[in-house]
């Protein structure tokens, strides 16, 4: 009898494309001052106060060597990772960017991320390290993404206990995007991701991406990568939506090499210390006349590029932009108050349609107070429209143009606008 698929393994899990066989951990490491050494007791009660539940099974951990002061592993209850600690003598000179050159400890944490809530695991995790010496702490940093958080920054995103506790923070906390090239000027760029791994999900890249297309291949890889922390990824090849109307595929990343141009970034010499499944954006269905291959999404690229589409974004992403934007509007309306003649104000708004969906569009602010304001849609089909606005509809704005040298300012860089606008 002929078969049309493979017999049945009984008791082997299922193998795919993306299946990560064992999530990467996370690590997170705080620089702290003075002689007098941290508390291990206080590290416990970190723990405790950070995770709402107070650490159980804690257990001593011998560590030899002279430099580790003490180490101890415990459980959190409704968590299923291990937590480990451990409090050290800092080196002399080793710390981010000379960040925290005072450090006499560092205390180390390491564990596995809960797989269902991530992101605010990832904030307790931070915020456990970061209160162990309290006011004593330096620096908290993130080694594998390469981030650094001063005290007054830490202590917004992670040791706000009011109601907006991780208001700042979404699933972009938990990877960062690269950027390479042989040549940083022309390109083309290789992009990929670092840090999916701590959630189990194959790193994503995208491959010969030509400089013009650069700023709208890093937002595809970022919207995509922040979405599938938590969601599940699609099949190897089938095409998906990234945005409405913006079908791209997911191509296992040894595949979509195969016709890569010699020494192009991204070749096999760049792929020698990689390691487990990474996945390629590619455009949805193979393309050639002659031999069909996985292409890069240039098309969808230019869609993008030419504000012709837009993109699917994780929810939480989408409310920490909104809560930025609308916590950092006042400093809009007093740059827009200015009148600076070089520059352009743009506001993305909120606005309910007639099929009862809420949709997000840009608008050229024409007029901007701090309860809301009005513009004319970047797209708009009835000449003259004018949409109104209040705050709460506000979910990102940017300043255009301020000068050749700053591309634009937004409400993760809404400092910048202190140079330009010394009264703010």
């Amino acid at each position: 009898m002929a078969r049309d698929h493979m017999p049945i393994q009984i008791g082997l899990p299922p193998v795919t494309a993306w299946h990560v066989a064992e999530a990467s951990s996370i690590s997170y490491i705080a620089f702290i001052a003075g002689e007098a050494l941290p508390d291990p007791g206080e590290a416990f009660i970190a723990a405790g106060r950070a995770f709402g539940s107070a650490p159980l099974e804690t257990e001593a951990i011998a560590i030899d060597d002279e430099r580790v002061a003490w180490a101890f592993g415990f459980h959190i209850a409704r968590r299923e990772a291990r937590i480990i600690m451990w409090c050290e003598r800092a080196v002399d000179g080793a710390t981010p960017d000379g960040a925290a050159q005072n450090a006499k400890w560092v205390v180390f944490l390491e564990t596995l991320l809960e797989p269902t809530r991530a992101v605010d695991d990832a904030i307790a995790l931070a915020a456990t390290v970061a209160r162990v010496a309290s006011e004593r702490t330096l620096l908290v940093y993130d080694p594998l993404l390469g981030t650094a958080w001063k005290p007054e920054e830490f202590v917004e995103l992670f040791l706000d206990e009011s109601e907006h506790r991780g208001a700042l923070l979404d699933e972009r906390h938990l990877y960062r995007v690269e950027l390479n090239a042989r040549d940083r000027v022309n390109g083309p760029y290789w992009i990929s991701t670092v840090g999916l791994a701590r959630v189990s999900k194959p790193e994503l890249e995208m491959l010969e991406v030509p400089v013009a297309d650069v700023r709208a291949a890093l937002e595809l890889i970022d919207a995509l990568a922040a979405r599938f922390v938590s969601e599940d990824m699609p099949a190897a090849g089938a095409p998906f939506e990234a945005g409405p109307d913006l079908r791209i595929a997911l191509v296992p990343a040894a595949e979509a090499v195969q016709t890569l141009a010699h020494n192009a970034p991204g070749d096999a010499t760049d792929r020698r210390a990689l390691v487990g499944p990474r996945a390629a954006l590619c455009a949805a269905g193979k393309r050639g006349s002659f031999k069909q291959i996985w292409i890069t999404p240039f098309d969808e690229l230019g869609r993008l590029t030419r504000n012709e589409a837009g993109l699917f974004l994780a929810p939480r992403v989408a409310q920490v932009r909104a809560f930025r934007a609308q916590s950092t509007w006042s400093m809009f309306v007093s740059a827009f108050a200015s009148s600076l003649p070089s520059a352009v104000f743009l506001a993305k708004i909120a606005r309910d349609r007639t099929d009862g969906e809420r949709e997000h569009m840009w608008i050229t602010v024409s007029e901007a107070t701090h309860e809301g304001g009005c513009g004319t849609p970047d797209r708009s089909t009835t000449a003259g429209e004018i949409l109104h606005f209040h705050h709460g509809d506000i979910s990102d704005w940017r300043v255009v143009g301020l000068r050749s040298d700053v591309a634009e300012v937004g409400p993760e860089s809404a400092a910048i606008l202190h140079t330009f606008f010394p009264q703010l």
